[in-house]
């Protein structure tokens, strides 16, 4: 059985800011001979910043000053924590904090940016120091001697968080879960030459959302614009959706439609005033010529709106790799044809 963790119920931001105050606290000058490993820990994380790598001691911490997540303040030096633990850094975040403080009277060359992220996010951060679940990790372990409960809750935290991220790798897609998901997506994204991904995320609909991950779209000022349908469709994608909800048996998933990589379009939303008629149109016509090329294209109800699915192949953990290929070249093929002369020939 496993051992009650606090941060399985301490789950906000909020409450990792006050793990990463409480932990850098240990390297303050009064609090240092508390506990020699955490001392330790709290430098080694700071000397990880630039400018930073021969610091003795934390002088100050702010939590929320500025609405900065953490403030922490070594001599002469600011160092800006960002925790999102589950969110990317919304726009020019982090120049708005430097901003913030630079009207204080630091000077920018007297600042240095951090990101703490604890799970798998799509985008780089502009920072001068990115702390990944990985680097975080590396940092704890070596410290895991430390008795603290609190430490050794965290840390556990972490390491779960990481076996469940490592978790598509064993498991069936049904036992992935968000974690899984984030992983997978991760390991596609470090293949660009195979999946150039734009992104990744939750996506919010009717039907209760799903975890998706985009690439391969093709430019509507060059491509769209030589097949013609670039004034009624502004992108043209390839998309794995992950029903993270969902339960039951891979036939059932298969089914439900639950784990599949799309074809995706989103249209003009100037043509919302005819309900998107021509969008629809294009989309069916593009339905059936991917028909043509890859049989077990399917498709479901069609419906109306700005993204639309055009068709879809339903995927697993063992298949993902050939059903992205054949899905990418089937479309590859229908676009050429379509450039050249909008038909395509079931020998295609």
């Amino acid at each position: 059985m496993s051992k009650v963790n606090l941060f399985h119920y301490a789950t906000s931001e909020l409450s990792q800011d006050a793990f990463i105050c409480w932990l850098l606290a240990h390297g303050m000058e009064e609090h240092q001979a508390e506990d020699p490993l955490l001392c330790a820990c709290a430098l080694d994380f700071i000397r990880r910043v630039p400018g930073l790598e021969n610091a003795q001691q934390i002088d100050e911490i702010k939590q929320q000053y500025l609405n900065i997540d953490v403030l922490v303040i070594v001599g002469d030096m600011h160092v800006i924590i960002e925790d999102k633990t589950y969110t990317n850094l919304h726009d020019n975040q982090i120049d708005v904090y430097t901003n913030s403080l630079v009207k204080k009277g630091i000077p920018q060359n007297r600042i240095r940016t951090v990101s703490y992220k604890i799970v798998e996010q799509p985008n780089r951060e502009r920072v001068d120091r990115e702390y990944t679940r990985s680097d975080i990790l590396d940092i704890l372990r070596k410290y895991k001697a430390c008795k603290n409960d609190i430490f050794q809750d965290y840390l556990a935290h972490l390491e779960q968080i990481e076996a469940r991220t490592e978790g598509f790798k064993q498991l069936p897609i049904n036992a992935w879960g968000y974690d899984g998901t984030r992983g997978f997506f991760v390991s596609l994204q470090n293949r660009p030459s195979e999946y150039d991904v734009e992104g990744w995320g939750y996506v919010n609909n009717a039907s209760g959302g799903f975890m998706g991950m985009w690439f391969h779209i093709f430019d509507a000022e060059t491509v769209l614009k030589a097949m013609g349908i670039n004034e009624h469709i502004e992108d043209l994608y390839l998309q794995f959706e992950n029903d993270v909800h969902f339960s039951g048996t891979m036939d059932e998933a298969e089914q439900a439609g639950a784990y599949i990589l799309s074809v995706k379009l989103r249209a003009n939303i100037d043509d919302k005033k005819d309900n998107f008629r021509d969008a629809a149109e294009i989309r069916r016509e593009l339905y059936e010529d991917i028909k043509k090329v890859l049989p077990d294209f399917a498709k479901k109800t069609f419906r109306h709106g700005v993204y639309m699915t055009v068709g879809y192949l339903a995927y697993d953990e063992k298949n993902y790799d050939k059903k992205a290929a054949d899905i990418k070249k089937a479309l590859n093929t229908v676009v050429t044809e379509w450039i050249r002369g909008r038909g395509v020939s079931s020998d295609t």
